[in-house]
């Protein structure tokens, strides 16, 4: 973990959760997905079940994606990234397997397309609902998208997400056709490049420590018992 300047000292409030992990993420990310799991399941061996509160980004790992078609993933790093198509076959049956040790479902072969839309449905979500409905809505469809149950690239299961998540329907539409909410999109993605964040997953904790990638669930744990330990400690000064 690397120290950030310039932290928010731990509320007093003894209702407050004592960590807040922000993490920029994207849909599409295998490695967010992981990540995601490693750190949920860090936070409950670790005892720290509700005491965590978990707030979700945006950022797009592949901005230059096409918006107007949709590719299998393995077609897409082929063709994007110039990638061996056996390559990519083999890592994603590696993340498979990562995913299955964890008791995580994790389908090989996903739809891939421009995520941008997502994203700006999610910050209407959050300007709307509050982040943690903004951060419900996102970790469904990422989770689904990785298990095959949802896909984000059909606009009409996002938008009817965002409406079980609290979203009046033409707001969601409005964003997720790009008439609304692209500034916020930016905004988080301009935070993540000051914090110096290049990829995705991307954690910041308590706005003091950040973490680039997913990190081993002994890290995860590790890092949230000193966390936890250093937030204890303000609360009894404060």
């Amino acid at each position: 973990m690397t120290q950030t300047p310039g932290h928010r000292a731990a509320p007093s409030d003894p209702t407050t959760p004592l960590i807040t992990v922000d993490v920029w993420t994207d849909v599409v990310c295998p490695w967010c997905y992981i990540g995601e799991s490693r750190l949920l399941d860090a936070i409950e061996a670790e005892g720290l079940t509700g005491q965590v509160h978990l707030r979700a980004h945006s950022f797009e790992l592949d901005p230059t994606s096409p918006t107007d078609s949709v590719k299998d993933n393995v077609t897409h790093l082929v063709e994007a990234k110039g990638m061996d198509e056996a390559k990519v076959r083999e890592m994603e049956s590696q993340i498979q397997q990562m995913a299955q040790e964890m008791g995580r479902e994790y389908v090989t072969g996903r739809p891939m397309a421009n995520t941008r839309g997502v994203h700006r449905v999610m910050q209407a979500v959050g300007e709307a609902q509050g982040v943690d409905a903004a951060t419900d809505f996102f970790l469904v469809l990422q989770r689904g998208y990785f298990t095959g149950a949802l896909d984000p690239f059909d606009a009409e299961v996002v938008i009817a997400r965002a409406v079980e998540a609290g979203l009046e329907e033409s707001v969601a539409r409005a964003a997720h056709a790009g008439d609304t909410h692209d500034a916020q999109v930016d905004e988080d993605v301009r935070e993540a490049a000051a914090l110096g964040a290049r990829g995705v997953p991307f954690f910041l904790f308590n706005d003091k420590y950040t973490a680039p990638g997913a990190l081993p669930a002994e890290a995860f744990r590790q890092a949230l018992r000193q966390i936890a330990e250093e937030a204890r400690a303000e609360r009894e000064q404060a």
